[in-house]
């Protein structure tokens, strides 16, 4: 049977080659840009969580650091310690599932939390936090922070 110049048959496998032609493009272009932007949202989550579990965990103690003065745009910082210490399954609870995870030699465990601006890592010594790391993104620099003030320094 004949409609206008082309069989239904041709209308139906041009039709079906369109479908299939639409189908990979959408694969093609429209999943990956939905993938990033999702990537993009549980990211900024993320930061909001590191942000929250980190004024949680960490308290100010002391005084400033006794230096002369402190660099251009940088200002005097408070020497910090771990308020309290989370056993592992809390943390994770808390910021969700590492970006990274390590287990050194002695068998401590050490899990990073990548966010917007901040990277975390947590160090755990026999499944008990010892110390927290939190790295500005941008500029590299951070604190790492222990139980003890004494141990707290910047980079």
């Amino acid at each position: 049977m004949r409609i206008g110049s082309l069989t239904v048959r041709t209308k139906a496998i041009i039709l079906q080659v369109v479908i299939v032609a639409g189908v990979i493009l959408w694969f093609k272009l429209a999943l990956p840009s939905i993938r990033k932007q999702r990537a993009a949202a549980e990211a900024v989550q993320r930061e909001e969580r590191i942000e929250s579990f980190v004024q949680s965990v960490v308290v100010e103690a002391g005084r400033p650091e006794a230096e002369a003065s402190p660099a251009p745009g940088e200002r005097r910082a408070r020497p910090q310690r771990l308020r309290i210490l989370p056993p592992v399954d809390e943390v994770q609870q808390a910021l969700g599932a590492p970006s990274t995870s390590m287990t050194d030699f002695r068998g401590g465990q050490h899990l990073t939390w990548i966010g917007t601006h901040h990277s975390l890592e947590v160090s755990f010594d026999k499944g008990r936090l010892y110390a927290l790391t939190l790295t500005d993104l941008e500029s590299g620099h951070g604190v790492t922070i222990y139980e003890s003030p004494a141990f707290w320094r910047q980079f």
